[in-house]
């Protein structure tokens, strides 16, 4: 009998069972809005700086929507962790200035969401050269690992 067990198992191990989990292809991280803005106080609720100006010594803020993010679940809630850098570049590709996880974004619901807004900002600081240069925008999705990069303009006065 138990000779029989054995190779009953045995060829169990050998017979390809389905799977129920069904494949999901990573979903393409993007940007549906990005807009500078003088400042921003909510969902929606921003004043737009749609030419980027922005004088020294000031606070520079983006507004930002993103799709296409994993989402993933615990218990009963849905959840997602996004990061983003920003950078300053000369339009030569020189790099200013660059800090790392200006946002850690960790949002929780009760169902899936399609698409979640923040907003990042940079501190011009007073003695920044005027002139034009180039905001490198770097957003990360920290469940699948996937990561996208957007260039702006931006002036400083």
């Amino acid at each position: 009998m138990l000779l029989l067990l054995t190779i009953c198992i045995f060829f169990t191990l050998l017979v390809p069972h389905p799977s129920w989990a069904r494949a999901q292809e990573s979903p393409a991280l993007r940007l549906v809005q990005a807009e500078w803005a003088y400042e921003v106080r909510g969902k929606d609720d921003y004043d737009p700086n749609p030419e980027g100006r922005f004088p020294r010594g000031e606070r520079g803020y983006a507004y930002l929507v993103v799709e296409g993010f994993t989402v993933d679940r615990e218990d009963d809630y849905y959840f997602l962790h996004i990061k983003a850098d920003v950078a300053a570049e000369t339009k030569r590709g020189f790099r200013l200035f660059s800090q790392k996880d200006v946002l850690d974004l960790e949002e929780w619901y009760l169902e899936p969401p399609d698409s979640t807004w923040f907003y990042i900002w940079v501190d011009i600081p007073w003695w920044a050269p005027k002139g034009t240069y180039v905001a490198v925008i770097t957003v990360r999705d920290m469940l699948s690992g996937a990561e996208l990069e957007e260039k702006r303009e931006v002036v400083v006065y």
